[in-house]
């Protein structure tokens, strides 16, 4: 028997087939663009999702060798936030607009003034800003309101790709948790919130717990045998939790990807007084996940690269991955990137600060500064952020004795070091580099009742392959730095720089 996990990312999505001792047998990948209507407008095309993802169905199917009557279920994992418009029949009525997106700063004043802060944070674990679904909703409704009234349903990616494949609305828990609109405490979508914005909850999918089964197969389109079950997945971070063992107190994984997102496991829901990091619902139904959301890591290293890194992307075309040249590059620059400070916000700043407004910023900048220095100052940036958000984990109770890295960015060896070293933290990889799916096939075989618990089959299948030791003098100097970055971004944004500066240019958007 196998089971099937449909990830999709934000920059292209993979369909993998796993046996049931959690081992890839095959994967295929389609990456995909963005658009971006201004530097802070960042939309996709749902119909390319779903024509990509079938594209990677058939040709995992076909790579297996697995007859696809043998592959028993299929569950779908997701980038988060992300929502798309459709009409009765399931079609986009608009491009989808992702989660980095930044066009809803003014329905973010809206939302803290109709309903505040306090009363957002206290029923949905989550604070006010432009990266969750409900502020986009809200856009349509102000600006697109002939799209809003035809809206049969506004869907997060996963749940567009579900409907595609029963014909069934529906969404799960742990992503529904991250629209602003639903209770993490009642498990339901608020009627009070949205009646508070003027949204009809109609619009929205029904929620489900993670690992349900809804039924099998119903359209033709692709290669998957009609019946094969459709098992409610998760949102790719809480997907990825659960699939490098995130299942007791004391659990904690840090995934970088493009962005990075450090998720906690919690037994009932924990709000922050300052309302710094968030609170989710889990995969594991039933309980909850303290979360922290950077939103540019990979993406500011990929942003370096396209931009700067001609002679990695050169060698690339000769069939060299440039991130590994990059990395190669990064290590001959010394430990502070020879006096070289990044703050990672290309696209505003997440957890603990949340602003919208916030932007990349390079600081120390030489003429004798080279590429190499660039490059480690991203890996150190992003880390410094990590550990932010890390010491507000402490604060709340939550000690990690080691942390769990997953993702793209865990590939690289001296990422990971500088994480340990920044942290001072005991990190840790597994040998299944793609948590995030092998989360997805736990929930799919749980959901065809093939693993009796999420939990334990998720602590039987994740397996430690390396771990990364703190060094204490490495650590004392980056504490150092570590302190002038903080000092650096609350200087900037006290004196309201950011806005000031942003200001200056939205009449040019």
């Amino acid at each position: 028997m196998y089971v099937a996990a449909l990830d999709l990312g934000t920059t292209g999505c993979r369909t993998f087939i796993f046996n049931l001792k959690g081992d890839i047998i095959t994967s295929d990948y389609q990456e995909w663009n963005s658009f971006f209507p201004s530097p802070s407008h960042v939309e996709q095309d749902a119909d390319l999702w779903w024509s990509s993802i079938k594209i990677t169905i058939t040709n995992a199917i076909k790579k297996s060798g697995v007859d696809r009557s043998d592959i028993t279920s299929v569950s779908v994992t997701n980038q988060r936030e992300t929502i798309v418009p459709v009409d009765k029949a399931g079609n986009p009525l608009h491009n989808a607009l992702v989660w980095q997106d930044r066009r809803t700063t003014n329905q973010v004043e809206f939302i803290k003034k109709k309903i505040g802060i306090d009363k957002i944070y206290e029923t949905t674990g989550l604070t006010i800003d432009p990266y969750f679904s409900a502020t986009k909703i809200l856009w349509f409704k102000d600006k697109k309101p002939d799209i809003y009234s035809k809206a049969h349903k506004f869907l997060l990616v996963s749940d567009f790709i579900m409907y595609k494949l029963t014909g069934q609305y529906v969404t799960d828990h742990s992503n529904a948790s991250r629209t602003m609109l639903f209770d993490i405490n009642k498990l339901k979508f608020s009627e009070t919130i949205a009646s508070e914005l003027e949204v009809d909850l109609d619009k929205m999918p029904d929620a489900l717990e993670s690992g349900v089964n809804i039924g099998k197969i119903t359209t033709n389109e692709t290669d998957f045998d009609k019946n094969t079950l459709v098992v409610t997945g998760a949102g790719d971070q809480q997907s990825a939790a659960l699939g490098v063992g995130v299942i007791k107190p004391g659990d904690i994984k840090c995934t970088t990807g493009t962005g990075s997102f450090i998720l906690a496991y919690l037994e009932k829901p924990k709000f922050d007084p300052q309302k710094r990091v968030l609170c989710s619902c889990h995969a594991i139904p039933g309980t909850w996940v303290q979360e922290a959301s950077i939103f540019t890591s990979g993406a500011a290293l990929k942003w370096f690269r396209d931009e700067v890194g001609y002679k990695e992307c050169v060698k690339a075309e000769e069939g060299q991955d440039p991130y590994v040249i990059i990395d190669a590059e990064a290590e001959k620059s010394p430990i502070g990137s020879n006096g070289l400070l990044l703050l990672p916000h290309l696209v505003g700043a997440g957890a603990p600060y949340w602003n919208p407004y916030a932007k990349g910023v390079l600081f120390g900048l030489s003429l004798g500064h080279e590429r190499k220095d660039l490059y480690r100052a991203v890996l150190e940036g992003v880390a410094y952020d990590v550990k932010r958000n890390i010491n507000v984990f402490r604060e709340l109770g939550i000690v990690p004795s080691e942390l769990r890295l997953t993702g793209g960015g865990s590939r690289s060896n001296l990422w990971n070091q500088i994480y340990s070293d920044v942290l001072n933290v005991t990190c840790v990889r597994n040998v299944i580099e793609e948590a995030t799916s092998l989360g997805a096939a736990i929930l799919a075989a749980s959901g065809a009742g093939l693993f009796p618990d999420i939990a334990e089959a998720a602590e039987n299948l994740c397996n430690i392959e390396r771990k990364w030791q703190p060094n204490k003098e490495t650590n004392d100097f980056y504490e150092k730095i570590y302190r002038i970055s903080s000092e650096l971004y609350k200087t900037i944004n006290d004196k309201e720089l950011y806005k000031s500066f942003g200001e200056l240019f939205e009449d040019k958007n």
